[in-house]
């Protein structure tokens, strides 16, 4: 994946961690699926891991005008994997305070 590409991915990650993102997703769940949700933290882990699945997607289409290689989607993977602990301390700093 070019440097270009995963600098993308890093920097939404970095965005949907900020504050406001975090906080309009946490009232979503909180008011409008809160019966359906068990667990808000793992719904906004979803969340972020969802948005950022589909960022990538989109992200791909747009420079390369296909979809993702199966090394690329690894390489996403592993984007989200390393970031994954980083990404539950932010869902869980914005739940409880």
């Amino acid at each position: 994946m070019e440097p270009l590409l995963r600098g993308s991915i890093e920097h939404h990650i970095d965005v949907i961690l900020g504050e406001k993102v975090l906080d309009n997703a946490l009232e979503m769940f909180r008011k409008g699926l809160a019966p359906s949700v068990k667990d808000i933290e793992d719904a906004l882990f979803g969340y972020v891991i969802g948005r950022t699945l589909e960022f990538s997607f989109a992200a791909v289409q747009v420079y390369y005008r296909r979809n993702p290689t199966d090394e690329e989607f690894k390489e996403i993977a592993e984007i989200l994997e390393r970031r994954a602990m980083e990404i539950k301390s932010k869902i869980r700093l914005i739940v409880n305070r």
